[in-house]
């Protein structure tokens, strides 16, 4: 059985391979502009609530456009759309970049910028989910997944230390210049790609066509399940508003909480570089199952321990369940979702697994204000081992999904 990420929609798949290069380089400058943004804006106002503010300000256009960007997907071109919104990135990445550069950058630019960025990165993510399945095998989709997952748990991880210290270097304005120049790069890569014409005719994405989609999710039970088991795993086990918290409980500072920001990332980025596996898998809704589950665990034992190590040690475990889980959920909403309404289901994954966090946050620090950091770290992990076994129990079209047999395997199977 093959152990290393599986690299075979790389080689067999050109356009598949454009797209990958061309978003691994565009979304590591993207998390640089991710830690630069906060940074900039807390230097220049003082306030934490300034900050807090900034990701008011950028939720709304996320969500927003995960679901209107999905519409435009599947009424043009997704190449040319790609294209589009790439360009629309890099002008952002050039105003951030030339308003840092100001004797007195304007405080409005960045908010504005920000929501800018925001919306641009909900668009292309959503035409790069949707445009996926169409660039490979529908065997090969878990380890096209994995592959994706294996540079956004890279730069989740790198990218923001890069950021810091480019801005403790150089200064605010090169942290953006990068930025701009992965865009560059990326847009040189993804005009080599084939065009990809919607399946259907259709004039332009209207208030239709978006309820068209979530027709489809509410007759589709498995799709909605992944939604679902997703949204509660990151509502109840994501502590992350609990983090500056628990390292002051572990008696650790500014470099633990560090660690435990980065130590989920690290461990999905370690299980994708081990996923070779995931392709072998058939019973794809047992697998997402078996992974909430032992997130949940790992997350319930965080909170238990008070060895710095073993909690860092611990959400890597917590972070590898996820990506695992990430890649069966995606592959199981491909392999459903025709491919005239992928880009209008992919908006609508999107916006549910971006939204799942902030809520996350919201609920993680309303229990630890309220019962203490260990038992809402604890409580959540166990939420997700009982809200799988609850999914397992009950909806059994995602217990039990099973993906369509390969080519090899239907042929041993005829042998």
């Amino acid at each position: 059985m093959r152990l290393f990420v599986d690299t075979t929609p790389l080689r067999v798949s050109r356009d598949y391979r454009r797209l990958w290069i061309g978003q691994a380089v565009s979304f590591f400058g993207s998390t640089i502009t991710i830690a630069a943004l906060p940074f900039q804006v807390f230097h220049q106002t003082r306030s934490s609530l300034a900050v807090g503010l900034l990701g008011v300000a950028q939720l709304g256009p996320l969500l927003l456009f995960s679901v209107v960007g999905g519409a435009f997907a599947d009424r043009v071109d997704k190449r040319r759309l790609l294209l589009g919104v790439t360009a629309v990135a890099l002008g952002c990445a050039a105003a951030l970049a030339y308003n840092a550069s100001l004797h007195r950058p304007h405080l409005w630019m960045l908010y504005v910028l920000g929501a800018a960025t925001s919306a641009t990165f909900a668009v292309s993510s959503t035409v790069l989910r949707s445009l996926l399945p169409l660039l490979v095998e529908e065997e090969l989709r878990p380890a096209a997944f994995a592959l994706q997952a294996t540079y956004g748990t890279f730069g989740m991880m790198v990218g923001p230390a890069v950021g810091g210290a480019l801005i403790g270097v150089f200064g605010l304005t090169s942290a953006y210049a990068v930025d701009v120049g992965t865009f560059c790069i990326a847009l040189v890569v993804f005009g080599a790609i084939a065009p990809a014409p919607p399946v259907v005719a259709a004039s332009g994405a209207t208030a239709a066509s978006v309820l068209e989609g979530w027709r489809f999710l509410r007759g589709h039970s498995v799709i909605m399940s992944t939604f679902g088991i997703d949204v509660l795993a990151m509502v109840f086990g994501l502590p992350r508003s609990l983090f500056p918290a628990l390292a002051d409980r572990l008696h650790g500072g500014p470099a633990l909480y560090g660690l435990l920001l980065s130590s989920v990332a690290a461990g999905a980025f370690v299980a994708s570089l081990v996923s070779g596996w995931t392709i072998r898998v058939r019973h794809q809704g047992r697998a997402v199952l078996w992974a909430v589950a032992a997130w949940g665990v790992a997350i319930a034992v965080a909170g238990l321990v008070r060895t710095p190590v073993l909690v860092l040690a611990m959400l890597a475990c917590a972070g590898a369940a996820d990506m695992i889980s990430g890649v069966y959920r995606s592959a199981i909403t491909a392999s459903v979702t025709p491919d005239e309404l992928r880009g209008r289901i992919s908006g609508v994954e999107l916006a549910v697994y971006a939204g799942g966090p902030v809520v996350g946050d919201i609920e993680a620090g309303v229990v630890g204000g309220l019962a203490g950091v260990e038992f809402a770290i604890v409580s959540g992990g166990v939420a997700c081992v009982v809200a799988a076994a609850v999914f397992a129990a009950r909806v059994r079209s995602l217990a039990n999904y099973v993906r369509p047999a390969s080519r090899e395997e239907r042929e041993q199977n005829y042998s």
